[in-house]
């Protein structure tokens, strides 16, 4: 029979891990989102500093999400229902989910750092400027001021 204090002590124990866990969980997630944008943009000098405070900024964006009831249905909904491709047949996409994410987060790294302010010149050091957010106005990263514009 479990004792009372076993019990206690076994409680204390899991919930310690638990709290570790998660802790854990987001140190992983940002090591993962950096080590993804450098295997995918390993051609390009990358500001580590900044690799760093995007993968500090994309971590948290995605805990920030709270749940609604809107996305709860779209992810039940996917629970159950075929993709698109899968069910019209028309997908040639053989990637990984892994290769997926590696590719979403290299585009969104790419869009969020000065890159193409800078005319694409893969011969400069790319900065991290602000996470970006396509619903944020005046947010497009492949504006450039005028020639002989004050900038």
């Amino acid at each position: 029979m479990i004792q009372r204090r076993q019990l206690l002590i076994g409680m204390g124990a899991a919930i310690v891990a638990c709290a570790g866990l998660f802790g854990i969980g987001e140190v992983t997630a940002k090591s993962e989102i950096a080590a993804a944008v450098r295997e995918r943009l390993g051609f390009l000098q990358l500001d580590e500093g900044g690799l760093n405070q995007f993968a500090h900024d994309q971590v948290s964006a995605l805990l920030a999400k709270r749940p609604s009831w809107e996305r709860i249905k779209f992810h039940i909904d996917g629970l159950f229902a075929k993709p698109a491709a899968v069910r019209f047949g028309y997908s040639v996409d053989r990637r990984s989910r892994r290769e997926r994410l590696q590719d979403h987060f290299a585009t969104l790294y790419l869009l969020s750092s000065d890159f193409f302010q800078h005319g694409a010149d893969e011969s400069r050091v790319v900065r991290y400027v602000a996470l970006f957010d396509p619903i944020r106005a005046c947010d497009n990263p492949f504006a450039r001021p005028p020639p002989g514009a004050i900038a």
